[in-house]
């Protein structure tokens, strides 16, 4: 067998591979063959097969413990180079999570899959730039590894949707994997503490202890490595109690965005992994044009008749203060020409962290849009007139029903441009402006304080889930539309693209 090889990648592999043929026969072949897995660090954008090989090993009793040692040995390793890093202290901490012994074989595959991307960035980010630094907050924590933890969450999709993990979710009677992991991880995060912590460290040393005396004794070679090893693993138990305590209020933190992130997750996919996609689609709250042309000539009152608008639309672009996003008519999408929909002036602004906004919106309609309100603004409506008057928001826009709650995380705040909602004209089939008899333009008022957001901006762990706003959703009265039947339950959708 060759020696362990200096690709990181090829090192971390090596455990998929087969042992060498004599190994049964062979002491000195098993510990070459187990010494290679154990150098193996924390595998660089794994591929699908290797992703959905590496979620179902560790489902497998004493099969997993090699790998989770493997990523323990990693762990050691980086300490053993500087002790006072708070963020290997977290990295470890996200090792020990797969080796708590109540975790259950399907938490454990999902945090394989997202706790490897988190802890690549973690190390990555100590090594670079954090060292010396001797706290790591959980806001940090989360924003630091929120990338990897996206691209993980696309893995956990080909993880879920592999034929052998469907097997196992349905024999679990498993319908929502998403739902299902954000509870799990809320319980882990409820009794995490050191004592639980050192358990895990503990329960690790003891299957790699006699592992690594092993490999001292049948392979002589690399006895002094390995007995550098057991020395470091010693040496890191004695130091748990220091280094575990601070981790463990950012890595609670961390669960808990990741478990409001799958649950997003989990309400987008709107079926269950193990079955077929329901066809269905409840009926639409957004009536057509010609359905609003129909209700506003019985009258609504939302709507105005006025020569014109008592909030007119800015007329130009407003200046772009430095690290602030465009809203002129050049910007991108979804932000192109959003200037025009605040009237006489729109600043920029920064909200502070915990600021919470609202967004109304429909079933079909997505949590990350462009157009918000403060909360309190929210909370002064009283009906459904009154909110598409005041943000001047016509009916086949918006069905309204729902709304969802964004609350600013901690760290540099939410970039945003606010002001006054631009008076809204109602617009015909043929692009033309609908006037009443009298020649009087047919509006909505506006003039309530708009929010415009980036949608890139906007993390979803720090989304709420939806709730009812009270008003109704379409009525056949009112809105000249069926009465909905069949409105799905309250579930978040979130684009990924940028939508308004």
């Amino acid at each position: 067998m060759p020696p362990p090889a200096t690709n990181p990648l090829e090192n971390a592999l090596a455990w998929f591979a087969s042992a060498p043929a004599r190994w049964r026969s062979d002491a000195e072949a098993v510990a070459e063959w187990v010494w290679v897995v154990l150098q193996g660090d924390f595998a660089e954008n794994p591929t699908t097969a290797q992703t959905i090989t590496g979620g179902l090993i560790s489902m497998i009793p004493l099969v997993d413990q090699l790998s989770d040692l493997r990523d323990l040995v990693a762990n050691v390793r980086a300490l053993r180079e500087d002790e006072n890093d708070p963020w290997r202290w977290v990295a470890l901490v996200l090792t020990l999570l797969g080796l708590i012994p109540s975790v259950g074989s399907i938490l454990k595959a999902g945090l394989k899959v997202v706790v490897a991307g988190a802890r690549r960035e973690v190390l990555r980010i100590g090594k670079l730039g954090y060292q010396g630094r001797n706290k790591v907050l959980g806001a940090a924590l989360w924003t630091a590894t929120a990338p990897a933890v996206e691209d993980s969450i696309e893995r956990l999709g080909l993880l879920f949707s592999s034929a052998p993990m469907r097997r196992v979710l349905s024999s679990h009677r498993i319908d929502e994997v998403y739902h299902f992991l954000a509870s799990e991880l809320r319980a882990l995060a409820s009794v995490l503490d050191v004592d639980r912590l050192r358990s895990a460290y503990n329960e690790g040393m003891k299957v790699l202890v006699p592992i690594l005396e092993g490999v001292r004794r049948w392979r002589p070679a690399i006895g002094s490595p390995a007995g550098d090893l057991l020395e470091s693993l010693h040496w890191l138990r004695d130091r748990l109690e220091g280094g575990l305590g601070p981790a463990l209020e950012p890595i609670r933190y961390w669960l808990e965005c990741l478990a409001r992130r799958l649950e997003v997750e989990g309400d987008m996919q709107y079926r269950a992994m193990v079955n077929a996609r329901n066809d269905h689609r409840a009926v639409s709250t957004r009536p057509p044009v010609s359905r609003v042309l129909a209700l506003v000539r019985r009258g609504s009152g939302a709507v105005i008749h006025a020569a014109n608008p008592p909030h007119p639309s800015l007329l130009k672009p407003p200046r772009i203060p430095p690290g602030h996003f465009d809203i002129g008519p050049a910007a991108e999408d979804p932000m192109t020409g959003v200037y025009a929909t605040f009237s006489r002036r729109v600043v920029a602004d920064v909200l502070s962290p915990g600021t919470r906004l609202v967004r109304v919106v429909d079933y079909q309609s997505g949590d990350n849009g462009v157009f918000w309100m403060l909360e309190s603004e929210f909370k002064a409506l009283n009906s459904k007139d009154s909110w598409r008057s005041r943000f001047a928001v016509w009916h086949h826009w918006n069905g309204n029903g729902e709304y969802v709650v964004y609350e600013v995380p901690p760290g540099d705040g939410l970039r945003v441009w606010r002001g006054p909602a631009a008076s809204q004209e109602l617009i015909d089939l043929d692009k033309q402006a609908v006037v009443d008899s009298g020649g009087k333009k047919v509006l909505l008022s506006g003039g309530g304080e708009q929010i415009a957001v980036f949608p890139a901006d906007l993390d979803p762990a720090f989304m709420s889930k939806r709730g009812k706003t009270g008003w109704g959703y379409a009525n056949e009265v009112v809105d000249d539309l069926p009465a909905p039947i069949g409105v799905p339950e309250l579930v978040n959708n979130w684009y990924q693209g940028k939508k308004k």
